[in-house]
């Protein structure tokens, strides 16, 4: 999934842990994704995009076996979440499982619309998972992320700028998804590392915007107040 509907996951975590750090919770659901652009600049992940990128169809995420795997997503997720619950103790226990929850969603939602390339545990794969309507049904692909979008915004029940800038970021990703709309996407053919430096780019520019859109909402209180949440 774009880095959109990953950020916006931790909405919903943070309406489930309110005690969780909201930029916290944003990273973990990125933090995969991280690990990925590192891996794939020095050259540890492998990434073809070609003969002609003209959608997300062309990019083949052809050996990602750290970075994108169930088995290094259960890891990252259970040692982020003992080293905080170490460090925070009882009173951090939720907070651990919320960022451990951070980390595990960004591979639950790639195995949703990537191709199979997906692999159980690293170096092992009697078959790799993911459904293929990246390579298959992109602009399927794009509906699905944008429902999600607008469901998680609607949980948290976030503010309608924060709507805005969903909707508008999944409009704008739509000459990724489909080959009859050209946006430049072409410049990209055989540039696998400008590619993954493109999408660090992106995940920073979201993770930003989607904690400043966020990051404070009111809610109308029984005493009839209102109560700003971090």
């Amino acid at each position: 999934m774009q880095a959109i509907n990953h950020a916006v996951t931790a909405l919903i975590l943070k309406k489930t842990f309110p005690e969780a750090p909201l930029l916290g919770l944003i990273l973990t659901t990125e933090a995969v994704e991280y690990l990925w652009v590192g891996l794939n600049i020095v050259g540890l992940e492998k990434t073809d995009i070609g003969p002609e990128m003209q959608s997300v169809s062309d990019v083949h995420l052809v050996h990602m076996p750290f970075s994108h795997s169930v088995g290094t997503s259960v890891i990252l997720a259970a040692v982020l979440g003992l080293i905080v619950f170490w460090h925070g103790g009882k009173a951090a226990k939720a907070i651990a499982l919320a960022l451990s929850l951070g980390v595990f969603s960004h591979i639950v939602l790639d195995l949703i619309v990537h191709a199979p390339d997906i692999a159980v545990f690293p170096f092992f794969n009697p078959s790799k998972l993911g459904t293929g309507l990246y390579t298959n049904q992109p602009l399927l692909a794009l509906a699905l992320e944008t429902v999600w979008g607008i469901l998680c915004w609607w949980i948290f029940r976030g503010s309608w700028g924060l709507l805005a800038l969903i909707v508008t970021l999944e409009i704008t990703a739509l000459p990724l998804y489909s080959n009859m709309i050209n946006a430049g996407e072409s410049l990209l053919t055989g540039q696998d590392t400008i590619f993954a430096l493109v999408i660090l780019a992106q995940m920073i520019t979201t993770t930003a915007l989607v904690w400043l859109f966020a990051r404070k909402r009111t809610e109308a209180q029984p005493n009839g107040n209102a109560a700003v949440i971090e």
